[in-house]
């Protein structure tokens, strides 16, 4: 049904969609990227938030503030604005005119109650041509999108559903198709939609952004607002929509650059200047220090491993585990905080120092994979090992996290008199492996790709010297291999962080490497290590060690020229116990500061200036070498 009054809007969430592939073309010619800064401000400010943004033909943009339709040029400039109903929501361009979800019913309920409209504008003038009626979204209108001949309107949902849907109308506004999205809670429904780089991406209510195939079937869903606005760009980048207020609660708009990223689902680029690390959660037991990580409000988490105890074969007993860890509160609050990536340990491996003679370790993968939300086309779905790596942040500042696998492919260890770490000596068999040769030629590939800082991530330490402990250190073929690989791929700025020992300490290797690599171990979440005593380690840097609960940070400082980072251990109360300050040299080429004990040299690509964190504390162990 089509009508052409305006009746009174209550209140709606439109989405926007960037459109037909003819679309694209007519915006190449006139928003190239060079054209078009990081961040646009729409002119003036509403008394309502913004509610979604689209582009015309032109590359004039198109502003929704609920009671306001504002259009503007490509850089924010008002051109054209009038009043409109309450509630306009989010909103669309196709074949010059604009198309806006509204609702003026009830959003969310139970029972329906809504009343969803689509309403037409001219694109040139902001004149009103119709509205359709689109009754079908049974839980009030919240957006809209044109792509292949087809609207889509999607909408609030009551909170306890736990899928999307997704309405096809044609050009005349006829009802075609009901589409479910398998998408999982999202609180609320789907705001906004943009059609970008052969994807359907929808900005939920909140802080979640789905990414979906053209079948609607789910790719992934990741922590990232995109609630406001959401389109696609002709260069593949991505224009993501921003609401601040004024100090006196008027609302303005803005529109961010940001980029498609598989772990991320979307990325601003902006550079990482604070992560936290942990490893060794047993999922039955208290979890008090996921409050004091929460409070440190870290940009990235990263789990080293032994994330839950599972130690089965039965994969039922596995699932129910993974379950126990993600009923706890803090731990969801986390998940919700920031974007967590993690490796495994033995512990959810599935057997405690197992290798590769596990006979579950392909089950345990999957469950691995569908625990941590990767998406429908991560390479860690089909190919064997959970390793896996991403570079966040712009040239110049960008982070490297590569996440090896140290369980999936390793061989036997060689066991002989327990000693206070355990049973395990180094071995001479150098047909012994700890990564397998996929995993080594996957990690030469990441370490050739450009990044100032790299963290290497192992679940076991790699720096330490054996002490009968689980150690890169019983198989230093593999260990030896490891430190020429950094020399062979010029790779600078390598920084190694590990958990597994349930105490925490700082490595440092100055032989084998190119230049000093620290390995910075942090455990365990909860657990106390029962001994209060570390074994011997050769390799230690700090005279002290931790056996307390704790976590591990990093803090980056991207001002300077070559990039400061602080490494730190943490306690319970949020008291830094252990700490030390890095300084990696610039890429081999570019001229750098002096080095401790001698001036710049480009040929060794580390350069590491180190001060000792606190001396021995009541929860610290003071060690001599």
């Amino acid at each position: 049904m089509c009508r052409k009054l305006i009746r009174p809007l209550f209140a709606i969430i439109l989405i926007t969609v960037l459109g037909r592939p003819g679309a694209a073309q007519d915006n190449r010619s006139n928003v190239g990227r060079q054209d078009r800064p990081s961040v646009i401000a729409c002119d003036g400010d509403y008394q309502h938030h913004l509610q979604g943004i689209c582009r015309d033909s032109q590359g004039n943009l198109f502003w929704s503030f609920t009671t306001a339709l504002v259009k503007t040029d490509h850089a924010g400039h008002r051109l054209k604005q009038t009043p409109v109903d309450n509630h306009h929501g989010d909103l669309c361009f196709h074949n010059d005119k604009i198309y806006v979800a509204v609702n003026l019913g009830r959003f969310n309920d139970p029972q329906g109650n809504a009343d969803s409209w689509v309403y037409e504008y001219r694109a040139n003038d902001l004149s009103l041509v119709a509205k359709h009626e689109t009754q079908q979204v049974f839980h009030g209108a919240g957006g809209i999108a044109f792509h292949a001949g087809k609207f889509l309107v999607v909408g609030g949902l009551p909170d306890d559903v736990y899928e999307n849907y997704v309405y096809e109308y044609d050009t005349d506004f006829r009802f075609v198709a009901k589409r479910t999205i398998a998408s999982g809670h999202t609180r609320l429904g789907i705001q906004t939609a943009a059609f970008a780089d052969g994807h359907w991406w929808f900005g939920c209510y909140g802080t979640r952004l789905l990414k979906v195939d053209p079948q609607f079937r789910l790719i992934g869903n990741y922590l990232f607002d995109a609630g406001l606005g959401i389109l696609g760009n002709p260069d593949g980048s991505f224009l993501v929509a921003r609401g601040p207020r004024t100090a006196d609660s008027r609302c303005t708009g803005q529109a961010l650059m940001a980029f498609a990223h598989r772990q991320l689902g979307l990325s601003f680029r902006k550079p990482i200047t604070k992560l936290l690390f942990g490893s060794c959660i047993k999922q039955e037991k208290p979890m008090p220090l996921l409050k004091t990580i929460i409070a440190q409000k870290p940009e990235l988490f990263l789990m080293l491993g032994d994330n839950i105890y599972a130690d089965t074969t039965d994969m039922k007993v596995m699932r129910a585990k993974y379950a126990k860890l993600r009923s706890n509160e803090d731990f969801a609050k986390l998940l919700e905080l920031c974007p967590v990536l993690a490796t495994w340990d033995d512990h959810d491996y599935g057997v405690n120092d197992g290798g590769a003679s596990y006979p579950q370790r392909e089950a345990s993968q999957q469950l691995f994979v569908d625990f941590w939300g990767d998406t429908a086309d991560s390479p860690r779905r089909s190919r064997a090992g959970v390793y896996d790596g991403t570079i966040i942040g712009p040239p110049g500042k960008r982070l490297q996290i590569i996440l090896l696998d140290t369980r999936y492919f390793r061989g036997p260890l060689q066991k002989g008199t327990k000693r206070t770490g355990g049973p395990y000596l180094p071995s001479d068999d150098a047909s012994i492996p700890m990564l397998g040769e996929p995993q080594w030629k996957w990690l030469e590939e990441q370490l050739r790709r450009p990044a100032e800082v790299r963290l290497i991530v192992s679940s076991i330490q790699c720096v330490s010297t054996a002490a009968g402990q689980e150690t890169w250190s019983n198989l230093p073929h593999e260990r030896r291999r490891l430190f020429e690989l950094l020399g062979k791929t010029k790779a600078n700025g390598v920084v190694i962080i590990s958990g597994d020992r349930h105490w925490s300490e700082l490595s440092v290797e100055k032989g084998l490497a190119p230049y000093p690599v620290y390995d910075l171990t942090s455990s365990s979440l909860n657990q106390i290590h029962s001994r209060g005593t570390p074994t011997e380690n050769t390799n230690r840097d700090l005279a002290t060690t931790f056996h307390r609960e704790n976590f591990g940070a990093i803090q980056i400082d991207w001002e300077a020229a070559d990039p400061r980072l602080i490494l730190q251990i943490t306690d319970i109360q949020g008291s830094v116990v252990l700490q030390n300050k890095l300084q990696p040299s610039p890429p081999p080429g570019r001229p750098g500061g002096p080095r401790a004990g001698g001036g710049a040299s480009a040929a060794r690509p580390g350069r590491l200036s180190a001060r000792r964190g606190p001396r021995a504390s009541a929860s610290t162990t003071p060690l001599s070498r």
